[in-house]
């Protein structure tokens, strides 16, 4: 019996629905990145570092660099010299090992990405044109050192004020990991890929232009605030993971709930 046209239109887009949830799966890249946010806690030196509630004086000159103070003492920060390689503003354990993390280990995880995705297209038959992703983003990495190697100031220099640099401030390997993972959503045409992108990178700009810990205006009205546990990298650090992984795992769900409807359809 000759089909219709109509259900072979209504064929033909049930396909269509079906292959595009089959091809696209930013989830994995999602996942790998989350990894590499919190690997470079490494990079830190104690990046989950907690102020005890006598106060007292941080100075990154020293190690153990918090010397207590008297109960009720109120707290002091005295950083010395930080490289800025590391992604946030506090003490890493080498300029040069910060370098090489961001230089080796970030083309590495989208080397990763890239063998996940001709994988998945020889299993599928279908691809997506990641390669032009793959090279943007390992080239924004090395840009973004790049730059900051370049900057005639350091950040100890910027977070004197913060009014005067911000642009500058906002620079770091993480904007860099936003930036790639926004030409992720452009490549795999997803709204809520780019969302993700854009969440990390704001949240990632805001932790670099203040000091760890303190807030801005429009994030606690009606003049700002500060978070006391989030003062150390590591605790942001968690929270950039977070939203990567939040939204790899809402993004997933939502690519297999297509694929079901798509199937039975």
């Amino acid at each position: 019996m000759q089909e219709s046209p109509a259900a072979v239109l209504d064929e033909i887009g049930r396909l269509r629905r079906l292959t595009r949830a089959r091809v696209h799966g930013a989830a994995v890249p999602l996942v790998v990145f989350a990894g590499l946010t919190l690997a470079s806690a490494l990079l830190y030196r104690h990046p989950f570092f907690r102020m005890p509630p006598e106060g007292g004086t941080l100075d990154f000159n020293n190690d153990p660099f918090f010397a207590r103070g008297n109960a009720g003492g109120g707290f002091a920060v005295d950083p010395g010299p930080v490289s800025g390689y590391a992604g946030l503003y506090w003490a890493d354990w080498s300029g040069a090992l910060s370098v090489l993390f961001w230089l080796v280990v970030a083309p590495l995880c989208y080397a990763g990405c890239a063998v996940w995705y001709r994988r998945r297209a020889e299993s599928i038959g279908l691809a997506l044109r990641w390669r032009t992703w793959l090279y943007a983003g390992a080239g924004l990495m090395g840009l973004m050192v790049l730059l900051l190697a370049l900057r005639e100031s350091g950040p100890d220099d910027f977070h004197v004020n913060l009014v005067d640099h911000p642009p500058l401030m906002a620079l770091s390997p993480l904007l860099a990991i936003a930036l790639g993972l926004l030409g992720l959503a452009w490549v795999e045409r997803s709204w809520g890929t780019g969302v993700v992108a854009v969440l990390y990178g704001v949240l990632a700009a805001v932790m670099s232009m203040y000091p760890l810990g303190e807030q801005p205006f429009w994030i606690i009205p009606p003049s700002g605030g500060s978070i006391d546990l989030l003062m150390a990298p590591g605790y942001n650090l968690l929270i950039l993971t977070s939203v990567l992984l939040v939204g790899a795992a809402i993004l997933q769900l939502r690519t297999a709930a297509r694929r079901r409807k798509a199937s039975r359809a």
